[in-house]
């Protein structure tokens, strides 16, 4: 037989995994499911209590080395502090980013846009960079960057028509589709160093603390706009993880996995 088996080749033992904001809603499913494969854990994030926390409880619960580093992924000499002290990447996943408060273009001014920006696409471009630094000595790695629906399609704003102050901001969304864009243009460049890019847009995946009041109506309005008509749960992205992040994808690079229970096919 010529075909490899699939518990190997879905295996990250003897990876090593970078994920920022990796103790996050999102973000902790993600880092869970590649401890699940064995790999090892960079936890990058600016909540020192809640990130070592984690990191400790993914070391005693699947035997591996997770460990925590704070560090604010907005800032290029943070960023290049981190990458100094760190040896070997194989895995990235730019997952950190920051929810805007003011969803009105109206009320958006330069600094609020830019600052959603930073978050939303120069610190991925400015990771993937330095990440794939490292990976090129290796001739090897795979970055994921995660974007979202709302980086392919509008929001129905008649869902935030009770709750403004949720709207989704244009600054998040155009950050989000212009992750899709890099994702395919990094994917060609970093081809000849056998680096894979892909991406995973999430959605809708409401965060729990997003709620004062309204949350069944909310939630309501989201599934009916879903053909599953139901809410996506962070343990819903594990299979795409495990998926790019393994020698399962190995001949996937550029693409963009949409996981949104079917919100983006009408």
């Amino acid at each position: 037989m010529n075909s490899k088996n699939i518990f190997d080749l879905i295996s990250l033992k003897n990876k090593v995994s970078i994920v920022t904001g990796g103790s996050g809603h999102l973000g902790s499913a993600i880092s869970e499911s590649l401890a699940e494969l064995g790999s090892s854990i960079i936890i990058i994030g600016r909540d020192d209590k809640k990130g070592e926390t984690f990191a400790q409880e993914l070391s005693s619960n699947f035997n591996i080395d997770a460990n925590f580093i704070k560090a604010d992924v907005n800032s290029k000499q943070s960023i290049d502090s981190l990458m100094k002290n760190i040896g070997k990447i194989d895995i990235l996943i730019n997952n950190a980013f920051t929810w805007p408060t003011i969803p009105k273009i109206e009320d958006t001014d330069w600094d609020d846009f830019e600052q959603t920006l930073s978050t939303g696409i120069t610190s991925p471009f400015y990771m993937a960079k330095k990440s794939a630094e490292i990976m090129k000595k290796s001739s090897c790695g795979n970055i994921i960057n995660i974007g979202s629906m709302y980086g392919m399609v509008s929001p129905n704003f008649k869902i935030y028509r009770n709750k403004p102050n949720m709207g989704n901001a244009l600054a998040y969304n155009a950050s989000k589709a212009s992750i899709i864009q890099m994702t395919k243009y990094q994917a060609v460049h970093y081809a000849k160093w056998n680096i894979r890019v892909n991406c995973i847009s999430p959605g809708p995946f409401p965060h729990p603390g997003t709620f004062s009041n309204g949350k069944e109506w909310f939630e309501s309005e989201l599934k009916e706009m879903n053909p599953l008509h139901k809410l996506g749960e962070p343990w819903h992205l594990k299979g795409s993880i495990a998926l790019l992040a393994s020698s399962l994808g190995d001949y996937m690079t550029g693409q963009n996995i949409t996981v949104d229970g079917g919100w983006t096919i009408w």
